[in-house]
């Protein structure tokens, strides 16, 4: 089967849209686990398939694009300089976290390419990884303003509510100054923590 085939033109337009598509995925959100057992099965009976069809050189291509992709992502978004309008630099995910969505985004391309050649299940392996991303995408980051913020406003407490987000904002940044990054986070989350518990108790969204 040639480069030019119908088959292949079809596969390479599904790669393409997949990899418009995993550009509106934010890796920031959510952490998924590295692939296991039947994921690397699925990528042995997908890799096998597309060499079987002619298609190894975009098997091979359509993954190392989805790896870059993330690669990119990461490098892009992957700090935030106003977490909580603070300047701690911090990064949601680890290298293994890094690796390990890389490795979803090219399990997606993978059967993009091989869609027509394998049986569900296969498919299915390698696209639920990448279906737990997008399924996220619309959380909005941890510490982003809009998710310390957006609840805020409207409620009988948000006046009190904004103080006291600022006043655990100070904390947390004082602590962590003298004591660490890990203590003041710590010492933010347990008061977010406490000031949600106590505005479910009154009957407020605060």
């Amino acid at each position: 089967m040639t480069s030019r085939s119908p088959e292949i033109a079809a596969a390479r337009e599904r790669v393409a849209a997949l990899l418009e598509r995993l550009r509106r995925i934010n890796l920031q959100v959510v952490v998924v686990a590295p692939p296991d057992a039947t994921r690397l099965a699925a990528r042995d009976r997908a890799r096998a398939a597309a060499f079987a069809a002619g298609r190894a050189e975009l098997f091979d291509e359509a993954a190392a694009a989805a790896r870059d992709g993330v690669l990119r992502a990461f490098a892009s978004g992957g700090f935030s300089g106003t977490w909580a309008v603070t300047d701690w630099s911090i990064s949601v995910a680890n290298a293994d976290d890094r690796a390990a969505a890389a490795a979803a985004f090219e399990e997606a391309a993978m059967a993009a390419v091989v869609e027509d050649l394998v049986d569900e299940d296969t498919l299915e392996d390698l696209l639920a990884t990448t279906s737990e991303l997008e399924r996220s995408t619309g959380m909005p980051s941890p510490g982003a303003l809009s998710a310390l913020t957006g609840r805020l406003t409207g409620g009988a407490n948000g006046p009190r509510s904004v103080v006291l987000l600022v006043l655990l904002v100070l904390a947390g940044a004082y602590l962590a100054g003298i004591f660490g990054s890990t203590v003041g986070l710590l010492v933010f989350a347990v008061g977010m923590a406490a000031r949600t518990l106590i505005g479910r108790r009154s009957g407020t969204d605060a």
